[in-house]
């Protein structure tokens, strides 16, 4: 029960971690994205001067800009923003629940059916948000994920015994 405890401690907090990191990158991105197509909109209103001279590059950029406004609601990428960041509140709360179901089971301060009945609720708990944002596909960015895996480990040996054989 220790290993699988561990297990879904670490995966948990990973999860929280990396979508926390996901709205960020989606926040900043959703920002770059508006911010384009204001300039865009409103600097095609202000320079009647380089229509005249460059209409072609001009008419190009202000398509795309009108494009890029219709389509930003079906970005998921962008839309998804809320859901990620309430995803990972909901992942670290689950995680503070299997840190204290570690530290009890470590302890052995409840035996080992109520340990199991809790790391069992807290496994449906992790499938109800799971089914939660079943519509939500959060991306897999390699180098992030790479990042988010050092600061997880970095934070589970700050967190955890240094003689735990599970501390990583």
């Amino acid at each position: 029960m220790r290993d699988r405890i561990w297990n879904n401690l670490s995966s948990i907090k990973f999860q929280s971690k990396y979508l926390d990191k996901i709205s960020r990158k989606s926040h900043n991105f959703g920002n770059i994205y508006s911010f384009f197509l204001a300039f865009t909109t409103a600097s095609s209103v202000a320079t009647w001067a380089i229509w005249e001279k460059s209409p072609l590059i001009w008419a190009t950029i202000v398509g795309i800009s009108q494009i890029l406004q219709i389509g930003k609601p079906y970005i998921p990428f962008i839309k998804n923003e809320r859901e990620f960041i309430e995803m990972s509140l909901l992942f670290e709360s689950l995680y503070l629940s299997y840190e204290k179901l570690w530290f009890d089971n470590e302890k052995l301060e409840k035996n080992e059916q109520i340990i199991e009945e809790q790391f069992y609720e807290l496994r449906r708990k992790e499938l109800d948000v799971n089914t939660q944002f079943k519509h939500i596909v959060c991306p897999e960015f390699k180098k992030l994920i790479n990042e988010v895996n050092i600061e997880t480990d970095n934070f589970l040996k700050t967190n955890f015994t240094v003689g735990d054989n599970h501390a990583r």
